[in-house]
């Protein structure tokens, strides 16, 4: 029987020992090396000689693909695919792999969290019981939800989870997406509209499509100035799809009213970065994804997929199955 390695960068903890089970279970002899590391020429050292790869956020460019004489398959913890080269990755006849169904309830809820908070000011209120106050600080009354508008930019499996959340709020419920059909947004009972009427009519704008070269900064400053002034911008998806500066001026002008945000252009962003300092935005560090639930499926399905090509088999979701040329489901 053939002796296969497989290669683990980042995001071991917690859950590592469902991925050693996978593999230790799969019938095959399968060394695992943990790397715990983000740098390409670590990587290159750990893993040019694996058959599997196993990544999380360290970038799997054009430069360590060349340098993975037997990989046969990149399988990542995740949905998102936009930090591994998937056509250099094809060219060298290797397999990408994601869990696409990965973490929907989680992003779909914390994205209605980030509504409500917002909408119910409860920072605003917070600080001000905590200064000492208890009448009503001075800062105007929030809008009811059954009057108001949400905008989902993106109507994949997440965008698409939102929608009977916020409906279930009251909220009427718009949506963006050049590759979704109309009577497709029609069976969900969501008004499928062009981005910038998207924009122009939210009264919250929430961001789930995934980050390639046609949403690299989607949302900048012209996109943020069709915005209504009373409106807020969300982001669960990708940190690059917004301009972060842009926003930053958006928030500080008033152009918007606020932004919560799980991603950042930068994870994690340095001390002095001016969007720590505004009162009128809301972050929490790209954990929309966790559950204790969510956290072993990922661990599972990503070992999985490893286990299904080094067998020679399907694997559940492939991401560069167009580059392959090859009948692989996509995401």
């Amino acid at each position: 029987m053939s002796r296969f390695k497989v290669t683990i960068t980042d995001l071991v903890a917690p859950g590592s020992h469902l991925v050693e089970r996978e593999l230790g279970e799969s019938g095959l002899d399968i060394e695992v090396v943990y790397l715990d590391t983000r740098a390409p020429e670590e990587i290159i050292r750990g893993a040019g000689d694996a058959d599997g790869l196993i990544v999380g956020d360290a970038p799997i460019n054009r430069y360590v693909i060349e340098h993975l004489d037997r990989c046969r398959v990149i399988s990542r913890y995740g949905i998102g695919v936009d930090r591994i080269d998937l056509q250099a990755a094809a060219e060298r006849g290797i397999v990408v792999c994601n869990v696409p169904d990965y973490c929907i309830e989680e992003v779909s809820t914390h994205a209605v969290a980030f509504l409500l908070y917002l909408n119910r000011r409860v920072d605003t209120y917070h600080r001000h019981v905590r200064s000492g106050q208890w009448s009503p600080p001075p800062a105007g009354l929030p809008a009811r939800l059954q009057e108001q508008v949400l905008g989902i930019v993106g109507l994949g499996n997440i965008g698409k989870a939102v929608v009977p959340k916020a409906q279930g709020l009251g909220l009427c419920v718009l949506a963006y997406d050049p590759y979704i059909a109309e009577d497709a947004a029609g069976t969900l009972g969501i008004e499928l509209v062009g981005l910038e009427e998207l924009l122009r009519r939210s009264d919250y704008v929430s961001l789930h499509c995934p980050l390639n070269e046609e949403t690299y900064h989607l949302i900048g400053q012209a996109e943020l100035g069709l915005m209504k002034r009373s409106a807020f911008l969300i982001n669960l998806a990708r940190g690059p799809i917004v301009d972060q500066r842009a926003l930053c001026q958006a928030l500080t002008s008033g152009t918007i009213a606020g932004a919560a945000l799980d991603v950042l252009e930068q994870e994690p962003p340095p001390v002095s970065d001016p969007l720590l300092q505004l009162e009128n935005v809301l972050i929490t560090p790209h954990v929309a994804s966790w559950s204790k639930q969510s956290l072993s499926q990922l661990r599972r399905e990503t070992a999985r997929n490893v286990v299904a090509v080094l067998k020679g088999e399907t694997p559940r979701s492939v991401a560069n199955g167009r580059e392959l040329h090859l009948p692989y489901p996509k995401p």
